[in-house]
């Protein structure tokens, strides 16, 4: 036994770790260096593009750019070389008002004024695309690729500008689409012209969206066409109340007209019936005449007779009078007392 307080002491034998060769020992470092000096490179020299997007790769030892290439593609290069990409996709510039205005391709939309003075800000959307085949002469122009910054956007400001300068104020009201279709026209133009960027970029569309006029200005013009739609609804009426006046002019004309061809035709038949009692009493008369064998002053007295006579009958039927007969010789006349 130990004694009390003495520590044990157990031997244990320690072996010597295995002696590893130099030369395999700086192998296995120089391997190490190499892969990852290999992954190093190879992370450098592959790239990858998505769909709608064109490269070129550039070599600043050589001095050279790569013919493009358009993506979905896996591509190499040298590891000192660097990638300039791009999209092919149609892309959009837009010209909005000045608190719309953010973003990368959204512009203040250009403020010009008229030939007469009064400003006039005008809203615009360009749709274009490049063409990815030809990206390496946009790269060689643009290498930062600002292509739109240089010649898309201040060709549109300028072209508008142009446009706007030379008209007035009423006739852009007037004739707003002729001046749209002529911005259209012309900004396409001029990019097919521009050296910098004709056959490589590709004007699909341009919209003139609005022209917006100042405030006061708008004003006034509502005014003026509140003012018009009151004269038109003036002259709608006054037409109204004139085609109702001819109307009633015609009524009245047409019911004038009526009532004197009733008139004459009353008065016809009234002429017609007394020329036709005429010739009746004239023929009555003859016949009396005839038949008494009167000479002229006999003719003439048989006559009175016989007009009184009728003169009578017609008082009579009238029933307004009251005939007295006195009887006697010789030629009487026979008194008309008339009833009151």
């Amino acid at each position: 036994m130990w004694p009390p307080g003495a520590m044990a002491y157990i031997p244990v034998e320690v072996g010597r770790p295995p002696k590893i060769p130099k030369r395999a020992a700086a192998a296995f470092a120089v391997a190490s260096v190499a892969l990852v000096a290999a992954a190093v490179v190879l992370a450098l020299s592959v790239y990858t593009l998505p769909a709608g997007v064109v490269a070129v790769v550039v070599d600043p030892v050589s001095g050279t750019i790569s013919k493009p290439v358009i993506g979905p593609a896996l591509g190499f290069k040298a590891p000192w070389a660097y990638v300039i990409k791009d999209t092919y996709a149609i892309e959009v510039i837009e010209f909005v008002q000045r608190e719309r205005a953010s973003g990368r391709w959204t512009f203040t939309a250009p403020e010009v004024l008229t030939k007469d003075g009064v400003t006039v800000t005008v809203e615009m959307v360009i749709r274009y695309r490049i063409k990815p085949e030809r990206f390496d002469e946009i790269v060689k122009k643009f290498p930062a690729v600002d292509y739109d910054d240089k010649v898309l956007v201040p060709k549109a400001r300028q072209l508008i500008r142009d446009v706007i300068s030379k008209v007035s104020l009423d006739y852009l009201i007037e004739n707003r689409d002729v001046i749209a279709k002529q911005i259209e026209q012309q900004y396409r133009e001029a990019i097919e012209r521009d050296p910098a960027v004709a056959g490589l970029v590709d004007v699909l569309d341009v919209n003139v969206l609005n022209f917006i006029l100042p405030q006061q200005v708008t004003d006034a013009i509502n005014r003026k066409v509140a003012a018009q739609q009151d004269a038109i609804r003036a002259q709608f009426e006054r037409q109204r109340v004139e085609e109702l006046a001819r109307a009633n002019y015609t009524r009245t004309v047409l019911a004038a007209l009526a009532e004197a061809n009733a008139t004459v035709a009353r008065a016809r038949a009234q002429a017609m019936q007394i020329t036709l009692v005429a010739n009746a009493t004239r023929g009555a008369i003859e016949m009396i005449i005839r038949a008494a064998g009167a000479n002229a002053t006999e003719a003439a007295r048989l006559a009175e007779l016989y007009l009184y006579l009728s003169g009578l009958k017609e008082v009579a039927q009238a029933g307004n009078v009251q005939i007295v007969a006195i009887s006697g010789g010789g030629a009487q006349i026979v008194p008309v007392v008339p009833i009151r």
